[in-house]
């Protein structure tokens, strides 16, 4: 017969293991983000697509993912369409159509971009860029569209 600290023991380490595996299942869950984009005057060259998950690194270097899409592959009649899977949680996206095929975005002198761009929800600048308030959603487990509008400033 076991003693009430083994039991104890046991029941511990076994509760140990069914929230380890929890949170492991957890970070596995994935949704579907399906991205249309309008407003492209090219069908040709690639979009980049940047996903970000929090305040502190919108429209840094520090995005979730970035993720380049052939224009010509992707077209589906005036639409750019492509699917991205990831973690379920709460993003924001940024767009730009890379005019010169270098991979990069251009901006001018203030740091304004000189090629086309659109934000998730189409937030808009208000005196800077704008803010991730503006542009987050929240992906779960149903697949969700955002539509943007690319735009040259």
């Amino acid at each position: 017969m076991m003693s009430w600290s083994m039991r104890a023991a046991f029941a511990l380490q076994f509760l140990v293991l069914v929230l380890s595996f929890q949170s492991v299942h957890a970070e596995e869950l994935t949704g579907i983000l399906m991205v249309e984009i309008s407003g492209l005057k090219d069908s040709s060259g690639n979009v980049y697509i940047a996903v970000y998950d929090s305040d502190s690194t919108w429209l840094s270097d520090e995005m979730v993912l970035n993720q380049k899409v052939d224009i010509a592959d992707a077209l589906d009649g005036d639409l750019v369409r492509t699917e991205l899977l990831l973690p379920l949680g709460d993003y924001a996206l940024s767009v730009f159509y890379d005019q010169d095929g270098d991979g990069e975005l251009k901006t001018n002198f203030i740091g304004m971009p000189k090629e086309p761009i659109a934000l998730s929800n189409n937030a808009v600048a208000k005196f800077g860029p704008p803010k991730y308030s503006d542009a987050v959603f929240s992906l779960g487990a149903q697949p969700i569209i955002q539509s943007v509008s690319i735009k040259a400033l």
